[in-house]
């Protein structure tokens, strides 16, 4: 039964770290050049060794993660693990990156999600006005020591306001009353077109010049009495 490539690498590497063939063995057990076991042996310790690297990185930037948490600079940190400051700086960046992570998942727990507001202030404050921390943390100090004094000053200022709207209010509905009151009464006078009086009018002052029509009427309550001096003669 003929074996598969990966087959054949893994009785290589067992036979010769495990039980200690020499090339020529293998060479004879496997059917194979000294020029394939050489490579094959040759790729995996290559691969072993970046395994390696990989793990003692890996617990590196784990000690480093450590000795900044506990405020360790730079250059003592590569004091400490010997390592090269290229490998430190990008220890040091990761760090940052994780602590913001934290920083920024802990702002989150405690806004119950509402970061937007912190975000605001700090694009506001820091990158368009320019304000450092410190000032900022001073104007917070002040205004927290102001704080109980501004809570009255607003209570006030609102009290103030709502009896200002409340007096408006009043006003508009005083006024609004008093337009509807008009409006009725101008209803109620109604006046015949003739009856009005044009003082411009020279005709209508010569003809009509009162504002009604004053023609004297006989009364029917009045008696009559006729003349009765043709019957009788004159009085004599």
């Amino acid at each position: 039964m003929e074996l598969s490539r990966k087959e054949k690498e893994g009785i290589l590497l067992d036979l010769y770290h495990n039980k200690g063939y020499t090339y020529r063995q293998i060479a004879e057990e496997l059917r194979m050049s000294f020029n394939q076991i050489s490579d094959i042996l040759k790729r995996h310790e290559e691969m072993n060794n970046a395994i390696a690297n990989k793990k003692k990185e890996m617990s590196l930037s784990s000690k480093a993660y450590k000795l900044f948490s506990k405020g360790k600079t730079n250059v003592e940190v590569v004091i400490k693990l010997d390592v090269p400051q290229a490998q430190v700086t990008q220890f040091r960046m990761e760090y940052c990156k994780l602590q913001d992570l934290d920083n920024f998942e802990s702002l989150y727990r405690m806004t119950n999600g509402n970061v937007d507001r912190l975000l605001a202030l700090y694009r506001e404050l820091v990158i368009k006005r320019k304000i450092n921390f410190e000032r900022i943390a001073n104007l917070v100090d002040i205004a927290l020591e102001r704080l109980p004094n501004v809570e009255t000053l607003f209570e006030q200022a609102k009290w103030a306001a709502d009896r200002q709207q409340e007096r408006l209010d009043y006003l508009e509905n005083r006024i609004r009353s008093l337009e509807e009151e008009e409006k009725r009464r101008k209803g109620m006078i109604t006046l015949h077109p003739s009856s009005y009086y044009y003082p411009n009018d020279r005709e209508n002052r010569a003809t009509n010049a009162f504002p009604y029509n004053f023609a004297p009427r006989q009364s029917a309550s009045l008696p009559y009495w006729p003349d009765l001096s043709n019957e009788y003669g004159e009085e004599q």
